[in-house]
């Protein structure tokens, strides 16, 4: 094997060096031996000549984290970040080399963005003019923004900031890119999110068309409704704006509105028109407390659109009809829709007191093993079946005198699986232990016996192999004898 060559330190040059020596130097950026030698004393290394390829790349891992705290440094010191960008956009720095969250989300727009020069000049132009760059959800809609170049009416080139708030700041770079007409405030806030429809409409909007004909409308909406939707307030959502509308343009007011807010009609507006027969009905009954808003719609949606569903037998559901299908508002009176959401609302309390659940039957199969000794006479079957009613939880917690009714509502919300384990032996049926299963996680996260007993090494067996075929994992914190 060839030795090492080396290299006395006096009298001696960077081209007398060996090769691999000579190119560290260039990656530590030194011409010099003097140089070199001072900068491992001040890094505390050693100054030898004869570096192997572990001590090498020590050295230039320094180098590294020097210069991305450099970097960091000035990210701290400048507010601007004009020096940051550009070693952003060059690559010399990347999303995993930066600490600072706002970089870090510039780094990763830039290596998920095409335009990346439109990018680099839009992110520069704006650091040189507003401090819009201080805040992460700026940096995220000017990405955003960035997108619908092609949309632009005026050149970046041509911002001057105007304000010294953000807000401010953000709103009026939105109408030098976009807006040829006035537009409402609330619509800034569609740039915050990723609806390439609501961006769709701000841009339609903005070139002054009317809101009654931006595409994907999800609603019809009248002149009228178009006029008070420009005028909601800032702090809404686009969907608000449209009930706000709805609502003022047939004479509700902002009360009704924010009591509307609270209900899943701000999200959804399928079977509008029939919705739109519930707004008017509170209109015309000022008198009603807008508290029950939020129940009355919450009845009204379970009676007429909400299927329920039918066991046809344990663990098998079938889907049926809503109650009401045909229900509508005409002949109501607040008195009558009270007392009917009242009714509704005893007889869900009384369901959740009877504790009267069933759940259809989880994704996890049941077991049924077979073990056949020498001794044919002793032959068992092991079954694990899961419990699917409250019922069968009563029954369970009352055999095995413990409290696992207590899990009904966990398991009719799908949380929580309970499961018995039964072994049949010369034709008796005998329960052995109680199994709960964290659905979300696929855990066993619980095993226990008659008063709690802890499971004995051959019942941990049975459910180990359950658990591995059924690839569920056993918390560590389950304990067996």
């Amino acid at each position: 094997m060839a030795q090492k060559r080396k290299v006395n330190p006096r009298n001696v040059d960077i081209d007398s060096l060996p090769s691999a020596m000579k190119r560290h130097f260039e990656q530590l950026g030194l011409s010099t031996i003097d140089e070199y030698k001072n900068w491992c004393k001040k890094n505390e290394f050693s100054s030898g000549l004869n570096k192997d390829s572990h001590q090498r790349w020590n050295e230039l891992s320094k180098v590294s984290i020097q210069k991305i705290d450099g970097v960091m440094s000035d990210e701290k010191r400048s507010r601007n970040l004009k020096d940051v960008i550009p070693k952003i956009y060059n690559g010399e720095l990347t999303p995993d080399q930066l600490r600072n969250n706002i970089t870090k989300e510039i780094a990763q727009i830039f290596q998920n963005q095409n335009q990346t020069d439109l990018l680099l000049n839009l992110l520069l132009h704006i650091e040189e003019k507003s401090e819009l760059l201080d805040d992460i959800r700026f940096v995220t809609a000017i990405h955003t923004i960035s997108k619908y170049s092609n949309r632009w009416i005026r050149p970046i080139q041509t911002w001057k900031v105007k304000k010294h708030n953000r807000n401010r700041q953000f709103a009026d770079l939105l109408r030098h890119l976009f807006v040829a007409y006035d537009i409402p405030a609330f619509m800034d806030n569609v740039w915050f999110t990723d609806n390439s429809t609501h961006h769709e409409w701000y841009i339609h909007i903005g070139s002054g068309q009317n809101i009654r004909s931006a595409p994907d409308m999800p609603v019809t909406i009248t002149k009228k409704m178009a006029h008070h939707f420009l005028l909601a307030p800032k702090q809404y959502s686009v969907e608000e704006a449209i009930r706000w509308g709805q609502v003022q343009a047939l004479g509700g007011d902002k009360r009704l509105i924010d009591a509307i807010r609270e209900t899943h009609l701000i999200r959804d507006f399928s079977n509008d028109e029939f919705w739109l027969s519930v707004i008017r009905f509170f209109i015309g009954n000022p008198m009603l407390d807008v508290s029950h808003v939020n129940p009355i719609v919450d009845y009204i949606q379970n009676q007429k659109y909400t299927n329920r569903q039918i066991f046809i037998d344990r663990g098998v559901a079938e889907e049926i009809e809503p109650p009401q299908p045909n229900f509508t508002m005409k002949g109501r009176t607040p008195d009558t829709i009270l007392q009917q959401v009242n009714e509704w609302h005893r007889q869900l309390g009384r369901e959740t007191r009877g504790g009267n659940y069933q759940w259809t039957r989880s994704k996890i199969r049941e077991l049924n093993l077979i073990q056949r000794p020498k001794d044919k006479e002793s032959e068992r079957t092991w079954v694990i079946r899961e419990l699917l009613s409250s019922k069968e939880l009563i029954d369970e917690g009352r055999r095995m005198n413990h409290c696992v009714r207590s899990y009904g509502k966990s398991c009719h919300s799908g949380k929580t699986s309970i499961w018995t384990l039964e072994v049949t032996e010369k034709d008796k049926v005998r329960k052995v232990l109680t199994i709960e299963v964290m659905l979300a996680q696929m855990l066993i996260r619980q095993v226990r016996g008659k008063r709690n007993r802890l499971p004995t090494k051959s019942e941990k067996n049975i459910i180990s192999q359950w658990a591995a075929r059924e690839d569920l994992k056993i918390a560590d914190y389950v304990r067996f004898v």
